[in-house]
């Protein structure tokens, strides 16, 4: 790969004021997005201008975040898990920095593109491109003993990361700070360091894991097509696709994940979301245990549920998008909506045992399903929560997201361009 130049592209001066003009005459992208849009972003920044509330308070707090001074380092170079079985980090081999670039790094380029859209703030959007540029010279991402086993952790890194950067470079195709030598240069290191390792975890994998790498490799089939003619998996089968087979193909292996068919490499007798909204692959790992129809205590089963069902959200806001609802209308055995169930499982269990607190750390799932769903619970807890950010894995979903659905949510064109919803 061909060395790509990380540097602010216009010079600080008369320059600034030129892309601060350009910036502001971005017609909007093609792309809706897995979060949201420059349309809809400019209907938001229109409010804020406006004064309206709650645009004009959220938009102060966000940039507030976008402005604050890069804690992550740089990234170049050979990247591997390290540690034991037990204690794993996928970081960067020979170097000091900061190993959590791509987990922790995402959300704060997505608000640096976040700030430069709703703020009309050049330096913002320039940021924000450094930072996804600076991944495109990175490689390995190998495990302890194996590419493509569960000891690697830079697999559940990567999967967990990558669309967030992914957003953040659509939303950075509608500046002039991002060119088309910018998408061609990310769209490869996705395709050729990233999407077989995602693709491979998708495929095998039953738990959080499999969640997260069929979210990834959706959002990397998505943002190359139309660039790229074919995708390649290694594992566990040599496959050759094309962009929209691949989006097709794992937004399949998301729908088996919560279906019970697919065996995958389960250790429950039960599979996939039971009709109380339990995932028994993540309820095995703390006391509530395989068979549990209601969480024991607040231990491992709670945190690895509550994260499952964020990364099947994400996944089924970003098909939606599209235009498919498969993922957010796919039921369980009773005919509940399955992911809604999932979440319910936690906050109002619908067996009748013990209900917890929604960890603020995975707030942008309720935000989001609650835009969808019309239930009163997921309604009131989105709406309750103090926190901002809401996470690393659905940032600012309290800028982003639709407003509570009332009714069933149909096929709708939400984020299209010309046709920005406006949200809360």
């Amino acid at each position: 790969m061909s060395p790509i130049d990380r540097r602010p592209r216009l010079r600080p001066t008369f320059d600034w004021l030129v892309l601060g003009v350009c910036l502001a005459a971005t017609p909007a992208h093609a792309s809706p997005g897995t979060l949201t849009s420059a349309a809809e972003l400019a209907v938001i920044r229109a409010a804020a201008d406006a004064g309206s509330s709650p645009q004009k308070e959220d938009r102060a707090r966000l940039l507030v975040e976008a402005r604050e001074a890069w804690s992550w380092g740089s990234v170049s170079g050979q990247f591997d898990t390290t540690g034991t079985t037990g204690a794993k980090k996928c970081r960067p081999l020979g170097t000091t920095v900061n190993p959590d670039y791509l987990i922790e790094g995402a959300p704060a380029a997505y608000a640096q593109v976040l700030g430069a859209h709703l703020a009309n703030e050049p330096s913002l959007a320039q940021q924000a491109r450094i930072h996804v540029l600076d991944l495109v010279d990175t490689s390995g991402f190998g495990g302890l003993t194996a590419d493509y086993s569960a000891d690697n952790q830079c697999v559940l890194d990567l999967a967990l990361a990558i669309p967030v950067w992914i957003e953040t470079a659509r939303l950075l195709e509608d500046t002039a700070a991002w060119s088309s030598t910018d998408t061609a240069a990310f769209r490869s290191w996705l395709a050729t360091q990233v999407y077989p390792k995602v693709a491979w975890a998708s495929r095998t994998r039953r738990n959080n894991w499999g969640a997260a790498g069929s979210l990834a490799a959706d959002a990397i089939a998505s943002y190359v097509g139309g660039g790229l003619p074919t995708l390649e998996e290694y594992a566990p089968n040599r496959l050759t696709l094309t962009p929209a087979q691949a989006v097709a193909a794992h937004a399949g292996m998301q729908l088996s994940r919560i279906g019970s068919s697919w065996a995958g490499d389960a250790h429950c007798a039960k599979r996939g979301i039971q009709w109380h909204g339990g995932i028994p692959e993540e309820l095995r790992r703390g006391s509530t245990g395989c068979d549990g129809s209601y969480l024991v205590a607040d231990d491992a089963s709670r945190s690895y549920q509550m994260m499952h069902v964020e990364l099947l959200v994400f996944h089924a806001e970003a098909a939606r998008r599209r235009g498919d609802l498969s993922l957010y209308q796919a039921s369980t055995s009773q005919g509940a909506p399955a992911i809604l169930q999932a979440i319910l499982f936690v906050v109002e269990n619908p067996s009748g045992g013990s209900s917890w607190p929604w960890d603020s750390s995975r707030w942008g799932a309720l935000v989001t399903a609650a835009s969808f769903y019309p239930n009163a619970k997921v309604a009131a807890l989105a709406r309750e929560s103090a926190t901002f950010r809401g996470g690393r894995t659905m940032p600012y979903t309290r800028i982003t997201a639709r407003p509570n659905a009332s009714t069933a949510v149909g096929n709708d064109a939400v984020g299209a361009p010309g046709k920005p919803y406006v949200t809360h």
